[in-house]
């Protein structure tokens, strides 16, 4: 189920679902967030951390360092969904299990507000830690140069074999069943393909691009399954294409590349 089928919405800490509550007592919860970067909405779960560990309670709140809510007795486990862009609705995940199953799309992301998730356990006290995490990885271009006297002319960066979906809460183990070679279809292309502002020269340049992809940790190289960097361009009116393998790519990683073309 594509967490990207809901809406933003809009507005202060609300609980936003009417779920059956257990008749137990009600008591306050702070839940101290973290995130890099910052979010702009949070939506938090708290499950009960019994056998079938059902959904309680559904919170939309603000952007936030200490959030205070309602919580019933008992042990929890708490989930945090940043950034989404819309409302669950009668999708609403009633167990932790359905949760886990839920799957953010690499196509869906905007980078200037990427998803993030995040659990932690509550097993007594009024107090949790919740820390954030995005899924989008950023590859940093920094100084790109090339060998020899003749310039890449009109050079373009993309990536190849980029992860097309992840289970939102994993955490490691990424190996995709379905990758993206290029931007076609993508709301904000220029995340995974973007134009040099200048012919690469032997002369080393500061590019500043920035690209975004999802975790790979599949193999390397052509006959691999990971992610690559593309440069492509013209070298004295002919193309020319250099691939650049960026290893095994965890989640939360980023990636800064000084570039030599050979």
């Amino acid at each position: 189920m594509p967490i990207t089928a809901v809406m933003v919405l809009a507005g202060a800490c609300v609980k936003t679902q009417t779920l059956p509550m257990p008749e137990k007592q009600c008591d306050s919860l702070c839940i101290h967030v973290s995130s890099v970067p910052g979010y702009s909405h949070l939506d938090i779960f708290i499950y009960s951390d019994s056998l079938d560990r059902p959904l309680e309670q559904h919170f939309r709140c603000d952007k936030g360092q200490s959030i205070k809510l309602p919580c019933y007795e008992g042990e929890k486990i708490i989930v945090g969904l940043a950034n989404l862009r819309g409302e669950f609705g009668e999708l609403l995940p009633r167990t932790y299990e359905a949760m886990e199953n839920l799957s953010m799309r690499y196509a869906d992301e905007d980078p200037s507000q990427p998803f993030q998730s995040g659990i932690c356990y509550l097993q007594g006290g009024s107090t949790a830690e919740l820390k954030l995490s995005p899924l989008l990885c950023p590859i940093h271009i920094n100084d790109i140069c090339m060998e020899g006297d003749a310039p890449l002319c009109d050079p373009v960066a993309s990536l190849l074999r980029v992860n097309a979906e992840i289970p939102i809460l994993r955490m490691d183990g990424f190996h995709p069943s379905r990758t993206l070679d290029g931007p076609e279809g993508l709301e904000f292309p220029l995340m995974m393909m973007q134009a040099l502002p200048f012919d690469i020269a032997a002369v080393p340049q500061r590019a500043g691009i920035t690209l975004y992809c999802y975790p790979n940790e599949d193999e390397q190289g052509l006959s691999g399954g990971g992610t690559e960097l593309l440069i492509s361009g013209f070298q004295s009116g002919e193309p020319r294409e250099f691939c650049i393998p960026l290893g095994k790519i965890s989640r939360s990683g980023a990636i800064y590349l000084d570039l030599e073309l050979k």
